[in-house]
């Protein structure tokens, strides 16, 4: 899906693949280390899953299924059904996921459109962390309408924020991305990271260009109760922002 307000590199098929991987790679070293974001989600998910006696979390637009392998790390997540999903499937990741771990890891290897109601999207726990940013302004009233429409759980994590001191954290995300040789230092890749970080310094450019543009395709707190009250039947969203954050939750209704 293409959004508003400008592109992401990371989106863009023509940027090279080395410089792809890095752009990721910086990705996962802050949402994993530095601010925690995935650990975070992980947490939250299977709490939502254990106090709703909820089996399955499904990441949507999965992308390469951070959550998923985030979830798998926690103990509390045993037991639980973990499936991974996205429009354009990242079957390479997800096939790594499940033969890992072929007993808690199911991923959805066609299609799935959250724009539209989707039969295997219930009695779960929903998980879309860093997604939302991605779809269009006019296409998000249908996700949470298809989304609502479901006995599940949606829980909406955004690492970003529509304000200024969003944007200008994610500007100054070029330095840790500068870093990003040194921080994988042990991890194969060595020379492409040095090359498209150091040699060819563009990436760290990238990864901060990607960050702003996130910060301007962030909906307000507002903007989302907005879209929630135009529902025939709103169900009721808590819609938590944080300093640099916002996540919101609702449980649907298989009757909206």
């Amino acid at each position: 899906m293409k959004a508003h307000y400008g592109f992401e590199f990371c989106d863009q098929s023509w940027v090279p693949r080395g410089a792809r991987e890095c752009l990721f790679e910086i990705m996962d070293a802050l949402n994993s280390g530095l601010r925690s974001f995935n650990g975070q989600v992980a947490r939250t998910v299977i709490a939502l899953a254990r106090d709703h006696q909820l089996g399955t979390i499904i990441e949507l637009g999965a992308g390469r299924a951070p959550v998923t392998a985030e979830l798998v790390k926690h103990d509390e997540s045993s037991g639980l059904r973990l499936i991974a999903c996205d429009l354009v499937p990242n079957e390479n990741a997800y096939r790594k996921l499940a033969e890992r771990f072929p007993d808690r890891v199911f991923p959805i290897y066609s299609s799935v459109d959250i724009t539209q109601s989707q039969p295997a999207l219930q009695q779960a726990v929903l998980v879309l962390a860093g997604v939302m940013h991605h779809i269009p302004f006019d296409l998000r009233p249908a996700v949470i309408s298809a989304l609502s429409r479901t006995d599940s759980i949606t829980a909406v994590f955004e690492p970003l924020r529509r304000t200024w001191l969003s944007t200008s954290m994610a500007a100054l995300s070029f330095f840790p991305a500068l870093l990003l040789p040194l921080t994988f230092f042990s991890r194969p890749g060595k020379m492409r990271r040095f090359f498209w970080c150091w040699i060819v310094p563009i990436v760290p450019f990238m990864f901060a260009w990607d960050g702003v543009t996130s910060c301007r395709r962030q909906w307000t707190p507002e903007e989302w109760q907005r879209a929630f009250d135009r529902l025939p039947n709103p169900p009721k969203v808590e819609i938590r922002p944080g300093v640099n954050s916002l996540v919101m939750t609702w449980t649907g209704t298989s009757d909206v």
